[in-house]
C-alpha cells in the first residue's frame, strides 16, 4: 500500500531536525517511492527507520508532485523504499475510542484551522522550478464520508486510512494497537492507494504480497518499473465516465444466465444461507470467464476464510490467475469491530486493484467480495461509538434500530457503486462486482404450530392475517406463516427478520440479487436459486437498448420464470389433473436441464441454450417419468450424454453461439434437429 494521493518524490536536506512527530511512520509502512521529481507541494518532516524496529532518525524534506511514476529509487539513487509522504495536514483530532486489533475513532477537532505554508526551498535538483504558494486558510470537513480513505497520523508515529467517516468522527484501520491515546491525531490530505504487481497474486489489504507456500508476508518489496496504483477507496464513476451495461458475463450457471444474468459493469448480490454454495457459485463464474474471456482480469477479496477460497482456486487451476486480497496475519486478539474495519479496507483494496486493470489498461475486470457482512459490523460498531460520545440524538433513529439511514446507504453506495462499465473517452474497461452476503437460516420446525396469543406482540396487520388464519381453522405452521409473509414468532426469527430488512435495504442498492433459498437447497435444487425472487435490473423496460443477458439465451427461455413461477405455486394442491402433471414434469424437466452443483465448473454458452432447449421442447419429459430427477446420478448421465452428443454433430452450430452470443432460426433449427436425433 502506498500512502499518497500522487506520486511523490523527496529532496532531502542534510540536517536533523526534532518536530512535526505526526508524519512519522514505522517501518513495516515502507512504500516505493520516485527516482524522478518535478514542483514542490509541501514541505514537512520525515522519520526513517530500519528493519523492524521503531528507531527513528529525522530528516527534513521537500514533498515533489511527478504523474508518472516508473520507478522506484532511494535519495542515493539506489532501488529501495521509503516512508510514505502524507501531504498537507487538513484536519487534526483526538482519540475517543479505540478497538483492540487497529480500529480507532477520531473526533474531529471543527475549530482547527490549517496555517500551512510551502515556500520555494532551494534545491540541487534541476526540476524543481516553480514554489508552492503560501497556504492559509480554514478546513471544514462536515460532508458524510469526504474523508474516506485519507491518511490519519497518530501521536506514536503509525498511519493509518479512513475506513467509515460520519461527522465529526472519523475511524480509521492501522492493523496497530496504539501505545498511547495522548497526543493530537492528524488528517492529511493524501489517500491510500494500492499498487498492483501482476506477480503478488496473493496480497493483504494493505498490497503487501502473501509469499507462495507460506503463511508470511514480504517485507522486502519494490516498485515494478511501469507498475501502476489506483486509490484505495476511490470516488464511484461519474455518469459522464460510464456507458451503457449491454455486454453478459456468463457464470457459466445456466439457471443465472437465464434468470438473473450478469451484465459488464454490474454490480450483483448474491444472497443466501450457505456460504460454501454461494463460494462454490463464485469460483464457477470466475472459471467461466477466464477460459471464455480473453484478457479479463479476476479479483478474489477472501474476507470471511482466506484458506477454504485458495484452496477451491487452486482445485480449479486458478491459482495463478486470480488476485486474492487475504487479511493480515495477525488475527490473534483483534476485535470483531477491527476484523470489520480491515474487511472494508479488504473490499476496497480489491477494487482498487479491478480499477487498475480497467482505467489504465482498458480491460475488463470481475470482483468477488466474500462477503459483504462485515461492514454491517462495521456500522453498528461506529453507531455504538456515536451513541457512547454523544448520546442517543447523535444518531438518527434509522441506524438506532438497525434500519437504513442516508447515511449508511453512503457508506454502501461507496463499495456497491464502483461497479461500471467505462465509456471509451476512459478507455472502455469495466468493473464487475459480485457482492456476497449470507442470511441465517430459519430454525423453526416446518411442522411446528404456534398459538394466536404468541402473535399478541406483532403490527395490527399481522394480528389481522393470524385471526383469519384462525377463523378459517388454518393451523399457524411455520409453512403456512411464510406463504402470506407472517414473521416466526422467536428470538431467533426475530433476529433473521432484522437481517433480512438489512438485505432488502442492500438490494435497493444493486443492479440485481441472486437468491439461494435453503428449503430448494434442502429438496435438492442446485444450484438452490429462487426464481421469483432473483433478478437483474439491467434491461428492464422496452426502452432502454441495455441488456445483461446473452441475446441466444434470451430467445430460448422466454417463458422460463413462468413456467417455474407456476408449478412452484402449485405445491400442496391438487395434482391429479393432466393440466398440473404436465406442468410439474415441464419443471422437473426444466430442473434437470439446468442442475449444476457448485463448483463443478460452469458450461458454454452453447450447452446452457442445448439444455434448456431440450427441456423446453419436451425432449426430456420421457427421461423425467422413468425417474431422470435433478439431483440423480440417473439424470447427470442424460443431461451429459446430451450435450456430448449435440457437441460431436453440431459443432459448428455450437461454436456459432459461443462466437456470437446469439442464435438464428437456421442455428435453432439445427439444434434442435440434433437433440431430436439423441432421443
Amino acid at each position: 500500500m502506498k500512502f499518497h494521493r500522487e506520486a511523490l518524490s523527496v529532496v532531502w536536506a542534510s540536517s536533523l531536525v526534532t518536530t512535526l512527530p505526526s508524519v512519522i511512520v514505522p517501518a513495516q509502512a515502507w512504500i516505493p517511492h520516485a527516482q524522478r521529481v518535478s514542483r514542490p507541494i509541501a514541505r514537512g518532516v520525515l522519520s526513517v527507520s530500519s528493519g523492524t524496529s521503531r528507531a527513528y532518525s529525522w530528516l527534513t524534506a521537500t514533498v515533489l508532485a511527478d504523474d508518472n511514476v516508473s520507478s522506484s529509487s532511494n535519495a542515493d539513487g539506489r532501488s529501495g523504499t521509503t516512508q510514505p509522504v502524507l501531504g498537507r495536514e487538513i484536519a487534526q483530532g483526538t482519540i475517543v475510542s479505540a478497538f483492540p486489533g487497529g480500529l480507532t475513532a477520531v473526533h474531529i477537532d471543527d475549530s482547527w484551522t490549517s496555517t500551512d505554508e510551502a515556500d520555494a526551498v532551494p534545491s540541487s535538483v534541476e526540476a524543481v522550478s516553480v514554489a508552492t504558494p503560501k497556504v492559509s486558510k480554514p478546513v471544514t470537513v462536515t460532508a458524510a464520508g469526504d474523508l474516506l480513505g485519507m491518511h490519519v497520523g497518530f501521536p506514536n508515529g503509525s498511519v493509518g486510512v479512513v475506513v467509515a467517516h460520519r461527522p465529526p468522527v472519523v475511524f480509521v484501520y492501522n492493523d496497530d494497537d496504539l501505545a498511547s491515546k495522548d497526543g493530537p491525531v492528524k488528517v492529511f490530505d493524501s489517500r491510500a492507494t494500492v499498487t498492483l504487481s501482476e506477480q503478488a497474486k496473493v496480497v493483504d489489504v494493505f498490497g503487501r504480497y502473501a509469499v507462495k507456500g507460506e503463511e508470511s508476508i514480504s517485507n522486502d518489496q519494490k516498485l515494478e518499473k511501469g507498475a501502476k496504483e489506483r486509490v484505495m477507496f476511490a470516488p464511484i464513476p461519474q455518469v459522464k465516465d460510464i456507458a451503457l451495461i449491454n455486454t453478459p458475463m456468463l457464470t457459466g450457471i445456466t439457471m443465472v444466465d437465464a434468470l438473473a444474468p450478469i451484465g459488464r459493469g454490474q454490480n450483483m448480490l448474491v444472497i443466501g444461507h450457505d456460504v460454501h454454495d454461494m463460494r462454490g457459485l463464485a469460483t464457477d463464474f470466475l472459471q467461466t470467464q477466464l477460459r471464455d474471456n480473453a484478457g479479463v482480469q479476476c479479483v478474489y477479496a477472501a474476507i470471511q476464510d482466506p484458506k477454504d477460497v485458495q484452496q477451491r482456486l487452486q482445485r480449479a487451476g486458478l491459482d495463478d490467475q486470480v488476485h486474492v486480497v487475504i487479511p493480515t496475519l495477525r488475527a490473534k486478539g483483534k476485535d470483531p469491530a477491527s476484523k470489520a474495519a480491515e474487511a472494508v479496507a479488504m473490499a476496497g483494496t480489491a477494487c482498487a486493484i479491478a480499477e487498475s486493470y480497467a482505467l489504465d489498461q482498458g480491460k475488463h475486470a470481475v470482483v468477488v467480495i466474500d462477503t459483504i457482512d462485515l461492514h454491517k459490523t462495521l456500522w453498528d460498531a461506529t453507531t455504538r461509538v456515536l451513541v457512547d460520545v454523544f448520546g442517543v440524538d447523535a444518531v438518527v433513529e434509522g441506524d438506532r434500530n438497525g434500519a437504513a439511514s442516508s447515511e449508511m446507504r453512503a457508506f454502501y453506495s461507496s463499495l456497491i457503486q464502483r461497479a461500471g462499465q467505462y465509456n471509451q473517452r476512459r478507455g472502455g474497461g469495466s468493473v464487475t462486482l459480485v457482492l456476497l452476503t449470507s442470511i441465517p437460516p430459519a430454525n423453526a420446525d416446518e411442522t411446528t404450530v404456534f398459538e394466536e396469543t404468541e402473535f399478541a406482540s406483532s403490527n395490527d396487520k399481522v394480528k389481522t392475517r393470524i385471526q383469519m388464519l384462525v377463523s378459517k381453522k388454518i393451523p399457524l405452521t411455520v409453512a403456512n406463516l411464510q406463504k402470506i409473509g407472517i414473521p416466526i414468532p422467536s428470538a431467533s426469527e426475530g433476529q433473521r427478520r432484522l437481517v433480512l430488512q438489512h438485505v432488502d435495504d442492500l438490494i435497493s442498492m444493486s443492479d440485481g440479487q441472486i437468491w439461494f433459498d435453503e428449503r430448494l437447497q434442502a429438496a435438492g435444487q442446485s444450484p438452490p436459486m429462487d426464481p421469483q425472487r432473483s433478478v437483474t435490473r439491467i434491461g428492464i423496460g422496452a426502452d432502454t437498448p441495455s441488456r445483461a443477458d446473452a441475446p441466444a439465451l434470451r430467445r430460448i427461455v422466454e417463458r422460463l420464470r413462468l413456467d417455474l413461477s407456476q408449478a412452484a405455486s402449485m405445491d400442496g394442491a391438487d395434482v391429479t389433473s393432466k393440466a398440473s402433471q404436465s406442468q410439474i414434469r415441464k419443471q422437473q424437466a426444466l430442473l434437470l436441464a439446468m442442475y449444476q452443483p457448485a463448483g463443478a465448473g460452469g458450461r458454454r454458452l452453447s450447452e446452457s441454450c442445448t439444455a434448456v432447449l431440450a427441456a423446453s421442447e419436451g425432449y426430456l419429459d420421457q427421461a423425467v417419468d422413468h425417474g431422470a430427477l435433478a439431483g440423480t446420478q440417473q439424470g447427470r448421465d442424460v443431461v451429459q450424454a446430451l450435450l456430448e452428443h449435440v457437441n460431436a454433430v453440431s459443432p459448428a452450430s455450437m461454436r456459432e453461439i459461443d462466437s456470437s452470443l446469439d442464435i438464428n432460426t437456421e442455428t435453432r433449427r439445427d439444434l434442435t434437429d440434433a437433440i431430436a436425433s439423441h432421443f
